[in-house]
């Protein structure tokens, strides 16, 4: 009997093999779903391998849609930016024009609260010429020397005729000077002497000697215009003069 049951190690072997495919066939429906989708993907893969060999390029699908909304989001970026940027100039143009203007008001402002500087050149002293632009101790008291042996000024212009004084030192001043008072020191051209004519300004050497010759030769002038008479003094000379004498009886 032991004969008729003995097992061989061939079907030992088949009966092994029998119980593991048994077992490894033995899945759940989610393991078997899983081995299904597994071979599709296998299947799939194969597939492709004929129809695109290694090596071969798949050609890449055309979008012209999406290229030119990319070129229009690029183009929408640059013209923010530049935007952007204008914005920024007119907004730091803006606002220096305001700084500037505010800082106009304040010197138009301070400028209306400063009181305008006025000299009257036949009044002030030295101290008060020195408040004019330019215009130091020296000059000062060169106008006001000038001033006295005049008599005085009649136009503010005669400060041209100081020493030293030009143009454009004049220019600086001319704004600032007036003639108030017309209080101008005259000569009494029948009793002055001839060292003190001769110290007046209008009346050099010349036309002082001339000036006492014919009062001595005439017996005193009877007009301020019989100056005209005298050798030297022309229209020019006597426009000069004329507001400088008087005839005293």
């Amino acid at each position: 009997m032991q004969g008729r049951f003995k097992i061989t190690g061939q079907d030992a072997l088949a009966m092994k093999s029998s119980g593991l495919i048994k077992d490894f066939l033995n899945f759940n429906r989610a393991e078997q779903r899983g081995i299904i989708l597994l071979l599709i993907l296998l299947i799939l893969a194969a597939t492709a391998n004929r129809l695109w060999p290694e090596g071969s390029v798949v050609p890449s699908a055309d979008f012209p849609g999406l290229e030119k909304e990319l070129r229009d989001f690029e183009t929408g970026i640059r013209r923010a930016r530049i935007e952007d940027s204008v914005s920024s100039v007119r907004r730091f143009r803006k606002s220096w024009l305001s700084a500037e203007k505010s800082k106009d008001s304040g010197r138009a402002s301070q400028h209306q609260l400063m009181p305008v500087l006025i000299v009257d050149i036949n009044t002030a002293d030295t101290l008060e010429l020195q408040r004019l632009k330019g215009i130091g101790p020296s000059y000062a008291r060169r106008i006001a020397g000038y001033r006295n042996k005049l008599g005085g000024f009649i136009n503010c212009r005669q400060v041209l005729e100081v020493w030293g004084m030009d143009t454009s030192l004049y220019n600086l001043i001319r704004e600032h000077i007036i003639i108030k008072s017309d209080s101008v020191r005259k000569i009494d051209i029948n009793t002055i002497s001839f060292k003190e004519l001769l110290k007046h300004p209008y009346f050099p050497y010349e036309i002082t000697r001339a000036v006492i010759l014919y009062r001595q030769n005439h017996k005193l002038f009877r007009t301020v215009d019989e100056l005209h008479q005298v050798e030297g003094v022309n229209d020019s000379v006597f426009r000069r003069i004329k507001p400088y004498v008087w005839v005293g009886r």
